[in-house]
């Protein structure tokens, strides 16, 4: 969601090198950027005395990197605040939340400047390329994207000769997210598959390690798994992006496979419950949610004993908003294969 910034910094600062500092394994998606010069990842988030060398190790790998600028995107928690801190880079700038006031005293030790979005910008697209404004004039709106490279398309055309998806039309399924309280239910993606078939489409359903009970629930949903149905766990980044640029649409919860979806240009259906629709509602789709009074959900449903805010989302209703899809208003031979 703020890859936006990289092409904004690109344009204000041509020569610069630009390094992202992200989690593991999220480096290895970001390597392929062609405006970064170097992803690399934080130290695993372990405690005891063992791991304090190697941390401090890590920062002093900062320090001497010798930045000009930081950029906080996260600014809301210890860790990023440190590191920013540690750069001892001339210009340090954080992505403040109106709502953290607590933290302000802080702030303004850590940050030699502090953006706050107006209040109307609640969409993370919208944040992000305010805060690159903040410091020069863009000439240009950049939205969140990834490259896909002619080496990840031949990945996704590899994983669609092995399971016997046709490249011009098939859809994508993310039934999982890491989280069951954001999970439609397993029999309502099923039967969101039976009417893709039943027009003609195949279904590749996706998720990883953490999605495997969801996608089984997802098999069992079927008497038998139809013969334009396809499940996969695990695949590789390249594969990934490769099969959402190439897929006619994709059907997701809240997830971050459904941004990277967005991110190399394939419209996405999102389906929120405890998720922040507020901020992270697709810039390239819809979204759907039931109406409750609860949502966006601020405890992100740690509290709650069952999660009616998803299983309310009808699937009439989920069916009719994908018939909106631009791949419907298409006859089956001018499907392209470009996404």
């Amino acid at each position: 969601m703020t890859t936006g910034a990289i092409p904004a910094l690109k344009e204000l600062f041509p020569e610069a090198r630009i390094d992202y500092l992200t989690r593991a394994p999220f480096d290895v998606l970001l390597s392929e950027e062609p405006g970064i010069s170097r992803a690399f990842s934080l130290p695993p988030r372990k405690f005891g005395p063992l791991t304090f060398g190697p941390y401090l190790r890590f920062l002093w790998t900062i320090r001497r990197a010798n930045y000009d600028l930081v950029i906080d995107f996260f600014s809301r928690g210890p860790r990023s605040r440190v590191i920013t801190l540690f750069s001892g880079a001339d210009r340090r700038i954080g992505l403040i939340d109106r709502n953290l006031d607590v933290h302000r005293w802080v702030d303004w030790l850590i940050y030699t400047l502090r953006v706050c979005p107006p209040v109307q910008l609640a969409l993370t697209r919208d944040r992000i390329p305010y805060l690159i404004s903040r410091i020069g004039r863009l000439k240009h709106f950049y939205l969140p994207s990834l490259t896909v490279t002619e080496d990840d398309l031949s990945s996704a055309r590899t994983l669609l000769r092995e399971e016997g998806i046709p490249e011009e039309r098939f859809w994508i399924i993310f039934c999982g997210s890491g989280a069951q309280a954001k999970n439609w239910p397993a029999e309502n993606f099923a039967k969101i598959s039976e009417h893709l078939a039943e027009e003609g489409f195949y279904v590749l359903c996706l998720g990883g390690i953490s999605d495997r009970d969801q996608q089984e629930a997802f098999r069992k949903s079927f008497e038998t798994l139809p013969s334009q149905v396809r499940i996969r766990t695990q695949i590789s980044w390249k594969a990934l992006k490769g099969v959402c640029r190439l897929s006619r649409g994709v059907l997701s919860n809240d997830s971050g496979p459904a941004h990277i979806a967005q991110a190399v240009g394939t419209p996405a259906l999102v389906l929120f419950g405890p998720g922040d629709h507020v901020s992270y509602a697709p810039f390239i789709g819809s979204f759907l949610k039931a109406d409750l009074e609860c949502q966006p959900c601020q405890s992100f449903a740690v509290a709650c004993p069952d999660n009616q805010c998803m299983k309310l989302i009808e699937i009439g209703r989920v069916w009719e908003e994908m018939q909106k899809f631009p791949v419907f208003r298409q006859p089956a031979s001018a499907s392209g294969s470009d996404g």
